[in-house]
């Protein structure tokens, strides 16, 4: 029996950095990954972590405001995504990344981070916990319908 890659690779897209994480071939443990530099040069390099990891799905973050309306980085969240989808075959998946930013900055001070050498990796901790949450949810859903 041949195993199927479940890899996915999310974006947490901002416009000075995106956070990058990745989850394992079987779809259980997300881990944030270096975060690649915002801007024009992001989709070229978003390519390369595509080529690198080899991934099924790519999850992007939508950061909507609490009552879940859109914002400006919804849109260009959202335009990003339509960005990589013209030059990429993978599957993108939006997903509501609410709160991520506040759960990885709690997650990191206790891992005793401070704000200045939390900057460089809020992003990636905030992408893998929405990966985790969406894997998470795809293990739950398959354990429901067997």
């Amino acid at each position: 029996m041949t195993r199927v890659n479940q890899r996915r690779l999310a974006f947490d897209v901002g416009t000075v950095r995106i956070g990058v994480a990745t989850c394992d071939f079987d779809a259980i443990l997300a881990s944030p990954q270096n975060a690649i530099g915002g801007g024009e040069e992001s989709i070229r390099s978003a390519l390369d972590l595509i080529h690198e990891y080899e991934p099924c799905e790519i999850i992007v973050g939508l950061p909507s405001n609490l009552k879940g309306n859109d914002t400006a980085s919804t849109e260009n969240a959202r335009e990003w995504a339509r960005q990589l989808a013209l030059v990429s075959s993978i599957p993108i998946t939006l997903i509501d990344e609410r709160l991520t930013t506040i759960q990885a900055t709690g997650a990191l001070r206790a891992g005793g981070l401070n704000s200045k050498q939390m900057r460089s990796r809020i992003d990636s901790a905030a992408a893998a916990i929405f990966l985790q949450a969406y894997i998470d949810r795809l293990t739950q859903a398959k354990g429901s319908a067997q």
